[in-house]
């Protein structure tokens, strides 16, 4: 009788996961769905050898649901039938594996600067992925931007799309259109818009009418991309991402601020979203140890419950080229870790 019960359990969990993927998500069954998940590097540069189905099984057996496929679009000697070629290769092999692959858009130069010529070419992109795309299942979502980074634009970055929100929400407008008219099941996939300040305290600057009356959105965004660490301010008192042994000197109150931004923009927005890049090592300056790093990731695990999240990034703990987790020790930013623990302690409280 147990193990028919069991049996029951398993095939109704596999059915409604069956149906899921042909019908379209509501955000908040998204959320569900995609749950924790790490960023890659499978197309950060040409080389795509780092891939292995291999890598897919081993991330799910974790309990990891979803992997960022952080795309970039500005690399010497792209080839974007190529890119596609390979990128569907992901995608069909994370569908065949129950993992939701989410496509992000990478472009340092577009990010900082966004000419015309910029705005044309991140459209082109987007209408090549999802035209390509088109009829994969609806756990595969679009992720409008990686980051809006400004590294590239040094303090002249007014037409940034970071600090020039009149242009973000004209590219972001622009790219939903084409990607709702591409076609297949794009009409319904969830397309998640990113912050135009990168942190949750951002996500107000979305125009709302780009998803008041779209039922398939959420919105990105993300504060410890970097992990945290140990910096003060000019006038002395502990940075936005500080922390510092347990966290309860103001590291866990800066994590509690970070998530009530985006909890404040669902209630008020009604608008879902996913912190799509964090780690819990100090990755700027290594300046938390590796107790300290424990703290910092079970707690924000924790406590960021029920927004789903992807950790950076898949390479810190698993072989991607020869499929092993890494368990020997690291030296990251001049401190030896022990990251399979650290991820062992982050599993043990998903």
């Amino acid at each position: 009788m147990m193990i028919f019960v069991v049996l029951v359990i398993i095939c109704t969990c596999c059915f409604k996961d069956s149906l899921a993927s042909h019908n379209p998500y509501t955000p908040i069954d998204y959320q569900k769905k995609i749950a924790q998940g790490f960023s890659t590097n499978y197309f950060k540069t040409l080389n795509f050898n780092k891939y292995n189905k291999k890598n897919l099984a081993d991330v799910y057996d974790r309990g990891f649901r979803n992997l960022r496929l952080r795309c970039r679009a500005d690399l010497d000697n792209f080839n974007m039938t190529v890119f596609l070629n390979n990128l569907e290769t992901v995608v069909d092999d994370c569908l065949a594996t129950n993992i939701a692959p989410i496509v992000s858009w990478i472009h340092h130069e577009a990010e900082a600067f966004a000419t015309e010529s910029h705005r044309t070419k991140y459209l082109d992109w987007w209408t090549s992925v999802a035209e390509k795309l088109k009829d994969k299942d609806y756990r595969l979502s679009f992720n409008l931007f990686t980051e809006l980074g400004v590294d590239s634009c040094g303090k002249a970055c007014a037409e940034s799309l970071r600090e020039n929100t009149v242009k973000y929400n004209d590219w972001t407008s622009a790219v939903v259109k084409k990607i709702r008219e591409s076609g297949g099941k794009n009409d319904k996939r969830i397309v998640i818009l990113g912050s135009p300040k990168k942190t949750a305290k951002g996500l107000k600057e979305i125009d709302y009418n780009i998803y008041k009356n779209d039922h398939y959105m959420m919105a990105e965004w993300h504060i410890y991309a970097s992990g945290p660490n140990k910096r003060h301010r000019n006038n002395g008192k502990p940075g936005q991402k500080y922390w510092s042994g347990t966290g309860d000197h103001v590291g866990k109150s800066n994590v509690m601020t970070a998530i009530g931004y985006a909890n404040y923009f669902t209630s008020f927005y009604n608008l879902t979203t996913y912190l799509g890049a964090w780690m819990p090592q100090a990755n700027e300056n290594g300046d938390l140890n590796q107790t300290e790093i424990i703290n910092f990731g079970k707690y924000f695990v924790q406590v960021i419950k029920p927004i789903p999240w992807s950790m950076n990034v898949l390479d810190t703990y698993y072989d991607t080229k020869n499929t092993d987790w890494i368990l020997n020790e690291q030296v990251i930013t001049g401190q030896t870790l022990n990251m399979s623990r650290v991820l062992d302690e982050i599993i043990s409280v998903m």
